[in-house]
């Protein structure tokens, strides 16, 4: 072996082995609540169903809105007369930096991930009057519009995190599991509810696209969904967060190291939380108190909350999100900025059913 091809594995060695750079936050925290101005796009968006809200760039938000006259209630009640329940709706860019609205027209976002963008609609095909479904697909303002998936086709699935979609069906599976996606070149995380009395002898099971099964130094109680948080590079893992002054935050790192960011005793001992993100000024955690109020939430609690260093700093009030998404972890209804500074979000005041949702944002490194 000569010199250059030895020092080479030396390299790739030191670089395999390296040990994870644990994530840490940046920048200064607020020293009071509502320390920051909130930006509203004043575009109405729907109600009870998933409002998909992402981040295009640092400056541009993209999400599901209303079309002009469309009803805020999406539910089965309004599609009785449709076998799809297909509301239209419309696709809509904000830019939060100049305020401008630009409307793509009628469809509804899929996914958004660096500046690649899905949307679809459905038409009626001339010849059946059956609804077919279309795509915009591509680089924001160069997307193409394909047709979408029919009976017959080859099965697809797609990755929910980067939008690329693929033939056939995922390669990392345990059916034998209660499963999480990750991103398709990670595989999936799994569990069971078997071990309910001693979770320490039911760990949670990164299973690889190349079939290999790693336990994970957790247990099932810290499995409560998975989100790639792009500018940090991990997953957080926990999506609701109940009342526990010991309460932490578990992240995942993709090399399979699982990192506990604490929170402050003063928020988990009295509020929980059913979304959670990271920004680089700390832990973000909505709280709508929901089973306070029912459809009326607790305001004096509910709203979006900063975590960081046992410090709490109260950004907004009342409602947040996507109801369900803590539950099917699927969209949360609020997006973190590729530099991990802006957070946009479904937000409401009022009762939930009848109140107007909009799509708002925060810019939580503003004065640096």
């Amino acid at each position: 072996m000569n010199t250059m091809h030895y020092l080479l594995c030396l390299l790739s060695l030191a670089l395999l082995f390296q040990p994870v750079v644990a994530f840490e936050f940046s920048g200064p925290f607020p020293d009071r609540d509502y320390p920051f101005p909130v930006k509203e796009s004043g575009v109405e968006v729907q109600v009870d169903e998933a409002t998909v809200v992402e981040s295009i760039d640092d400056e541009k938000v993209i999400f599901s809105a209303l079309k002009p006259g469309e009803p805020r209630l999406q539910g089965k009640g309004y599609h009785a007369d449709r076998k799809d329940h297909f509301a239209p709706g419309r696709v809509v860019v904000w830019n939060t930096r100049t305020d401008e609205i630009k409307d793509l027209g009628e469809g509804k976002l899929q996914c958004a991930y660096r500046g690649y963008v899905s949307y679809y609609w459905k038409l009626p095909n001339p010849s059946t009057g059956l609804a077919e479904s279309w795509f915009s697909e591509g680089r924001y303002g160069t997307e193409n519009v394909i047709p979408g998936y029919r009976p017959g086709n080859l099965p697809k699935h797609q990755d929910k995190f980067t939008c690329e979609t693929f033939d056939g069906p995922r390669t990392a599976t345990a059916p034998e599991y209660w499963t999480y996606q990750l991103r398709v070149q990670d595989g999936v995380l799994a569990h069971t509810l078997k071990g309910k009395s001693n979770p320490a002898h039911n760990p949670v099971i990164w299973v690889r696209p190349d079939g290999s099964r790693q336990p994970l130094a957790m247990a099932w109680p810290e499995m409560q969904g998975a989100w790639w948080e792009d500018w940090a590079g991990v997953y957080v893992l926990r999506q609701l967060v109940h009342q526990n002054p010991r309460s932490v935050l578990p992240v995942l790192h993709p090399d399979g190291t699982v990192q506990r960011l604490p929170l402050s005793p003063k928020f988990a001992s009295v509020l929980s939380s059913r979304l959670a993100a990271l920004t680089r000024r700390g832990i973000v955690l909505t709280n709508d108190a929901i089973w306070e109020g029912a459809l009326f939430p607790n305001k004096f609690t509910s709203g979006i909350y900063l975590v960081r260093d046992g410090k709490v700093a109260r950004l907004v009030d009342w409602i947040v999100g996507n109801e369900h998404a803590s539950f099917d972890n699927t969209h949360r209804g609020l997006a973190v900025s590729p530099d991990g500074c802006k957070l946009a979000f479904k937000h409401t005041v009022g009762e939930r059913l009848k109140a107007p949702h909009t799509i708002k944002m925060i810019d939580l490194c503003q004065g640096e």
